[in-house]
């Protein structure tokens, strides 16, 4: 589970930004939004949490950075040669911003044992990196389990490897490790066993959807025709009330469309059926009950834009549900009536849906899902940019509120800063 992240200079973020999913004692007390991990360090985490703003204020950057986070620690070590730039994209509506480097720390819980692993880099070099971890073991300790410093006088690295924690080549994991790559990525390529552990969770317990990106069908398709998850989607379907009663699947061997074949070279044509061999095409229709009473079948295509978001995103969330996995969603109500997006916070919230502690982390400008005893003010945040050079990333906890439910007028009436200046917008250009 995610625990914490923190990142300073990335796109529009300068300053250190936290979002936490630490529930408080308070929010412990709902069992339907938080999770026990067993470890003192964070004993009880949110099983979902909405950061809510408007455009341009930072959502996506934040979305973006665990996105590079994930990114970076899935492929630093296989996909850059020596020397090739990483993919650095610091604050620059600041001079001193664009001159300094970004740093990254993730906090996480998994297989019984809390890690607290980040990195600083330039777009040269990575110039720190730790690991650390606490298991939950009674009066266990937390350990360093290795660290990298880049010393500009030497040129070269300073190291401090848990030799009791590390077992392994630890000598030819360093030396392979790149000025631009990650020693975790590196380590684990090269079969460290104990590294693969926070390494897996990263590449395989942490999904992240940014805004613009389309869930194709493929997925839910695949699922639908799995006997074990059939009955899953369906039952994700109705939690939605979404009108319909069933699905029905075609599925045929992937075709090169007409009008892309007569733009291609015959080699080229040729290198892409290569590409594509083995791989399938889904036609999904979806069954209504007419007035008459009678099963109408509707292509996949001629849903709402709402219904095809939602039934691109069954799949995926039906797996993170099914494994305990954290997903994060930049602007989820995006095509999504109003009781959907509920419907599916909902899901993360009950325990029959999730027994083993999956999250859903979203940003949204739908307040109307903030309401007594479904969401506790531990899951709200805001983030705003005061300034517009710089975000802010703040709880509602921070703020003396009762009732959660009194929060929607006050964030409309602008308490908490993180809505439009409809003022500014209003009077753009008119003289006053």
């Amino acid at each position: 589970m995610l625990i914490e992240f923190t990142v300073s200079n990335y796109r529009s973020i300068s300053e250190p930004i936290v979002f936490s999913a630490v529930a408080s004692a308070s929010a412990a007390k709902h069992p339907n939004v938080t999770h026990e991990t067993g470890n003192s360090l964070a004993p009880n985490v949110l099983t979902s949490a909405v950061i809510f703003g408007p455009n341009a204020s930072g959502k996506t950057s934040l979305f973006s950075a665990v996105s590079f986070f994930r990114l970076l620690v899935v492929t630093s070590a296989s996909r850059r040669s020596q020397g090739e730039a990483i993919a650095f994209s610091p604050n620059k509506m600041s001079l001193e911003c664009r001159k300094n480097p970004t740093t990254m720390e993730m906090v996480f819980s998994h297989e019984g044992e809390v890690f607290q692993y980040g990195f600083t880099l330039t777009n040269e070099r990575v110039l720190e990196e730790w690991l650390l971890a606490r298991t939950s073991k009674h009066g266990s300790k937390t350990r360093e389990i290795f660290a990298r410093a880049y010393d500009p006088e030497s040129e070269s690295y300073e190291w401090t490897i848990n030799e009791g924690q590390v077992p392994g080549e630890r000598e030819t994991w360093k030396s392979s490790t790149r000025d631009n790559a990650l020693f975790l990525s590196t380590a684990v390529q090269l079969n460290s066993k104990t590294l693969g552990k926070p390494y897996e969770w990263i590449r395989s317990g942490l999904h992240v959807i940014l805004s613009g990106e389309r869930i194709t069908k493929d997925f839910s398709a695949q699922l639908l025709q799995n006997k074990k998850y059939r009955p899953r989607i369906m039952d994700f379907i109705k939690a939605l009330d979404l009108p319909i009663e069933g699905f029905r699947i075609e599925e045929r061997p992937h075709e090169i469309p007409d009008s892309l074949r007569q733009l291609l070279s015959d080699k080229a044509l040729s290198e892409m059926a290569e590409n594509v061999k083995g791989e399938k095409d889904y036609r999904v229709f979806a069954k209504h009950r007419n007035a008459e009473g009678d099963v109408v079948e509707l292509l996949l295509e001629e849903e709402s834009d709402g219904t095809q978001a939602m039934f691109g995103m069954a799949g995926p969330i039906i797996d993170v549900l099914e494994n305990g996995e954290t997903l994060l969603i930049d602007e989820l109500s995006n095509s999504l009536h109003p009781l959907a997006l509920k419907g599916l916070v909902g899901l993360f919230q009950d325990e029959r849906h999730n027994p083993k502690g999956a999250q859903l982390i979203f940003t949204s400008h739908e307040t109307s899902i903030i309401s007594k005893d479904f969401m506790h003010k531990d899951q709200i945040w805001f983030i705003h940019r005061p300034d517009n050079q710089h975000t802010e990333l703040t709880p509602l906890s921070d703020f003396n509120v009762r009732e959660v439910e009194a929060f929607q007028r006050a964030y409309l009436g602008g308490k908490y800063g993180a809505i439009p200046n409809v003022r500014r917008m209003l009077y753009a250009g008119e003289e006053r």
